[in-house]
């Protein structure tokens, strides 16, 4: 084990459980879209046991970025080579978004459970909710990764090609904060979670290798 460690599997721990709550919604083609909510909420109540897995795997993975995303900036603050200080103002600013963002979402990732319990309205209310928060992660999460990827530079350790896979995920994940107006922007999805969990994967990776990969 090294410092690093315990970011590493905060990472990898996101990522899988982000994985299966996507997974725990593919019967459900209207999850997260605003063109239909309530067939999204006609899909949930007809799925109840698939949507608190997804509920739960979502909440749990998005505080487990969280803790990834500050482990990330500790790993990179602590970098004895590190000769630019702006790249660990860059590191926390973009773990403050990133985790932020992540924190924010799991706030309202619950509300779908609480819509199998309550009237329609109120229902469709709470998916409201979720769909914005999930919205503004999505924004929150573009800037993270733009600011994080800036940080991890070739000479402290990280791989040009890392760095440069953050950047693409920052800017595919961009708009995808407008998903809460239209059912175009939440399709992205299917372009931008793909690359940022890979970027998550990567990385996760590398903080476990520690000393190998000249992060320790």
């Amino acid at each position: 084990m090294n410092r690093n460690t315990g970011a590493g599997i905060a990472g990898l721990v996101g990522v899988a459980l982000n994985v299966v709550a996507v997974v725990a919604l593919r019967d459900m083609p209207h999850a997260y879209r605003p063109g239909d909510m309530a067939a999204w909420l006609a899909e949930l109540q007809a799925q109840p046991h698939a949507t608190q897995l997804s509920a739960w795997a979502f909440t749990i993975g998005l505080v487990a970025l969280a803790a990834f995303a500050g482990g990330l900036a500790l790993a990179v603050a602590n970098r004895r080579t590190l000769a630019v200080t702006d790249r660990r103002n860059l590191a926390v600013v973009g773990a403050v978004f990133f985790g932020g963002g992540a924190m924010l979402d799991a706030a309202g990732t619950m509300a779908p459970i609480g819509a199998l319990y309550v009237e329609p309205s109120a229902g469709l209310a709470l998916l409201w909710l979720t769909l914005l928060l999930d919205s503004a992660f999505n924004g929150l999460l573009a800037i993270g990764l733009l600011c994080l990827a800036s940080a991890l530079r070739t000479d402290d350790g990280w791989p040009a090609p890392l760095r440069w896979l953050g950047y693409v995920a920052g800017v595919a994940s961009m708009p995808v904060a407008l998903q809460f107006s239209s059912d175009s922007f939440a399709k992205l999805l299917a372009v931008s979670a793909p690359l940022w969990l890979a970027w998550v994967t990567w990385t996760s990776v590398l903080l476990l290798r520690g000393r190998r990969a000249g992060l320790d």
